[in-house]
């Protein structure tokens, strides 16, 4: 009995050691590295605002990390947030790469976690020579009928409308997050003629919609693709809110008041997370292969006929072969070469939606001989980035370009004058010309960081905004007579507008205001940074790509903004087109694609 139990206590000894084997194995002792026992928070800027951490250490070990408090965008944060705290605690250091797409936040909760670990007595300088190591990868071969490249929403709806069709789809994004463009977009799908705007007593047809976009386009577009999106719209909403996608109401367009009839189909949340979000849960459903952190690097070319894609994954090739492969990679605004290429009037590149808008997907097109269709232009938001807070002002102020001339009216929606300030003055950038009857108490900080300018007279204004100081005087000479006349006969600014950038803030403005009491005020505002681009191979209105010989190229398409040369030409006509657009030609494609495999 005694020899039982003896055997028995050495079992339970080794199984305990076992335990505490595997437990090493996760979390691996400090090496040496030494903390004051306790709990710590910190803050770090995030892209969205302060992300906030709480960590826990013992004398030698970090025992937990928690991101406790965050503003930053669902969807695109969240592997960070998920991801880098673990990290952190696998290799009990802060030598950590950031999560692809989410740099700003992984950089903000290692920033958080370093300062709770400096409060824990710890050597910083070791820790950050402190990593995980990982094991090489095999390259991997997968098998498809449909291989989709890239999760925006005109991704997730090819991917979506191929597995409806029975098809096995695979859907490669190269950030480690769904969404892309689509997800930061403000929530809003332009729709005409549709069962929500009839309840709300909204008269309107897809007839005036099509109309309304083929002038924005100034006969430069594809009427034919202009037609069928026109047509589709209703069927696309419906579609979305089959699939999860939740609305509130129709209503204007963001800071566009003016707007007639409402054609802006808001999602819940009013973000593009109310798209993105129940797609990707839709996506999931359908089964759907989701590979994240796989960006595809060129197509598959067999004699003319693309085959799938060569993707890359923790320094590994992944072949995707597929029957057919959909582009959906986005625009080009972060690539310079192609902004100097494709839109080289619009004088900006590089975007605030982040690294994944580099052209790759129009790249990969042109390798394997598409025709690139791209009109020159882009979308551009006039903001003023500083302190002001200011992102359109509706047309409170004066505003003058880079020379110190009036441009414009300053109430016309904003794409519009970004529109007219890239082609007709050669500009990206305006200054908003205001006195002191106008109060912000982000003036003063504005000034400080050199986003506005203060002087007790215009002449002085115009020097510190180096423009000629007589020209900007009689561009405000003349703006006052027009003020006391209340009757703009240079461009057409009404007396009295509308301005807001909801329903709920919009009230009408007396908007003829003098600039006549010192100090003045010049604030910048600048377009040097955009939201989409224009350009891409061309396609046929099922989405197939369109060779430079004028021929199909077999087996490939492409849908969304990768593809919207001949939709939009130089000026974005209303928020909610991209994404009208982009669905429903991805929902064209998606099918399309499912009947080409299955040949």
């Amino acid at each position: 009995m005694k020899k039982i139990k003896k055997i028995i206590s050495l079992a339970l000894i080794f199984v305990l050691l076992l335990g505490v084997s595997g437990c090493s194995s996760q979390k691996t002792d400090g090496d040496g590295a030494s903390y004051k026992a306790g709990t710590y928070t910190a803050k770090a800027k995030g892209m969205m605002g302060d992300v906030e951490v709480e960590v826990i250490v013992s004398d030698n070990t970090i025992d937990s990390i928690k991101v406790i408090s965050h503003t930053e965008t669902a969807g695109i944060s969240d592997p960070a947030i998920e991801k880098i705290p673990a990290a952190i605690l696998s290799a009990q250091g802060l030598k950590i790469d950031a999560v692809t797409g989410a740099t700003i936040t992984s950089n903000a909760i290692i920033a958080a976690v370093t300062e709770c670990l400096q409060q824990a007595g710890a050597d910083i300088e070791a820790l950050r020579n402190k990593g995980l190591t990982t094991a090489a990868l095999k390259d991997e071969v997968i098998e498809a009928d449909v291989v989709v490249v890239g999760a925006g929403i005109a991704g997730l709806s090819a991917a979506i409308a191929a597995a409806e069709e029975g098809a096995k789809v695979v859907l490669l994004e190269k950030m480690a997050a769904v969404g892309g463009a689509s997800i930061l977009s403000g929530g809003e799908i332009l729709g005409a003629g549709t069962a929500m705007q009839k309840a709300q007593g909204i008269q309107d047809t897809a007839a005036a919609l099509k109309d309304y976009w083929l002038q924005v386009g100034q006969g430069k577009v594809n009427e034919d693709l202009i037609e069928l999106v026109a047509e589709k719209n209703e069927d696309t909403i419906n579609w979305l809110n089959n699939k999860g996608v939740e609305f509130e109401k129709v209503t204007f367009s963001y800071y566009y008041p003016t707007q007639k009839p409402f054609r802006n189909h808001l999602a819940a949340g009013e973000s593009g997370k109310g798209f993105i979000l129940p797609l990707y849960e839709a996506a999931q459903s359908y089964g759907i292969e989701i590979r994240f952190e796989t960006p595809a690097v060129s197509l598959i070319n067999e004699n003319g006929t693309i085959t799938g894609v060569i993707a890359e994954n923790g320094g590994r090739k992944v072949t995707v072969n597929a029957k057919s492969t959909i582009l959906a990679t986005g625009g080009y605004g972060n690539n310079d070469a192609l902004m100097k290429e494709y839109s080289p009037e619009v004088g900006a590149s590089g975007s605030y939606l982040g690294a994944a808008h580099d052209g790759d997907g129009l790249i990969m097109a042109r390798e394997v001989g598409a025709e690139i269709v791209a009109g020159g232009g882009a979308i551009a938001n006039p903001m003023d980035m500083g302190a002001t807070g200011y992102l359109d002002t509706g047309g409170i102020f004066l505003n003058v370009n880079p020379k110190g001339e009036r441009f414009s009216n300053e109430n016309e929606y904003w794409f519009s004058r970004t529109s007219r300030l890239y082609f007709d003055e050669g500009f990206n950038s305006y200054y908003s010309i205001m006195d002191s009857k106008t109060e912000n108490p982000g003036f003063e900080d504005a000034v400080k960081n050199g986003t506005a300018f203060k002087a007790d007279t215009i002449e002085e204004l115009a020097a510190l905004i180096n423009i000629d100081p007589s020209v900007l005087s009689k561009t405000v000479s003349r703006y006052n007579e027009i003020c006391g006349t209340q009757k703009d006969t240079d461009f057409g600014k009404p007396a009295v507008g509308i301005v807001g950038n909801r329903e709920e803030n919009a009230k009408d403005v007396n908007l003829l205001t003098s600039i006549d009491q010192a100090p003045y005020y010049a604030v910048v505002f600048k377009t040097s940074t955009i939201t989409g681009t224009f350009g891409g191979p061309k396609t046929t209105l099922d989405g197939e790509v369109v060779s430079t010989s004028g021929q199909i190229i077999p087996g490939l398409y492409a849908a969304g903004e990768v593809a919207n040369g001949e939709f939009f030409y130089r000026q974005y006509p209303c928020s909610g087109s991209s994404i009208q657009m982009s669905a429903t030609m991805g929902i064209v494609s998606g099918k399309a694609a499912v009947v080409n495999a299955n040949k």
